[in-house]
């Protein structure tokens, strides 16, 4: 065995975008539809826009901690 050499795998990090903050919105119960893809596609491209995603879902109706948590993970 001496001198075998095994390859070394690296991998990155997962990426979190709007899509995480979609299905987070899902997995909860929600629908997800225009106005939850947009408040998803603010946390991930608009400066505050972890802000205004919560504030968006929230007056949607969404649990405040839901919103929260989605716009987190839209925007990591």
């Amino acid at each position: 065995m001496a001198g075998t050499a095994l390859p070394l795998v690296v991998t990155t990090p997962a990426q979190a975008d709007a899509t995480d903050c979609a299905v987070y919105m899902a997995s909860k119960g929600y629908k997800v539809g225009p106005s939850v893809k947009k408040a998803c596609y603010l946390a991930e491209n608009t400066v505050n826009g972890t802000a205004f995603c919560e504030t968006s879902l929230k007056v949607m109706g969404v649990r405040a901690h839901h919103a929260e948590e989605a716009c987190r993970r839209g925007a990591r």
